[in-house]
């Protein structure tokens, strides 16, 4: 009887275990896409910089030198700007959503798993109050 009650403790702390496990998993997915998404805006900073430079390099060679440059002007009109600002909402909300739903999988799952072991050790306890009942009759 001393084997259920040791098995019981090892169960909880597998469960303890699992969700620590799952925690750390998650915060670590979070902290990656956080530094994959500054990854990404510094390379397209730079790209966008290393372009304009040779762009100045280039207008310079063909044109010569400038004394002062241009104010800069706005390339985008008013309803391009705003189109493109609508299509990044969108984006946003979109990943939004997908975020959402994997946290709201990750929740299911959670709840299916947590039944599933609440399910199992009723089984187990009613097993073990069977055995009592039938040893207790001897």
């Amino acid at each position: 009887m001393s084997s259920v009650g040791y098995d019981r403790r090892v169960g909880i702390f597998d469960k303890l275990k699992d969700r620590v496990a799952d925690a750390m998993a998650d915060r670590a997915k979070q902290h990656s896409a956080d530094l994959a998404k500054a990854a990404a805006k510094k390379t397209a900073e730079s790209a966008l910089a290393a372009a304009k430079g040779a762009g100045r390099k280039l207008e310079e060679a063909i044109f010569g030198e400038r004394d002062e440059l241009p104010a800069k002007e706005d390339d985008e009109s008013p309803a391009a700007k705003k189109k493109r600002e609508e299509e990044m909402g969108e984006k946003l909300r979109a990943a939004d959503r997908r975020v959402k739903e994997a946290a709201a999988k990750r929740a299911e799952e959670e709840k299916a798993r947590a039944a599933k072991t609440a399910r199992t050790e009723r089984e187990v306890d009613d097993e073990l109050a069977a055995l009592k009942k039938k040893l207790g009759k001897r």
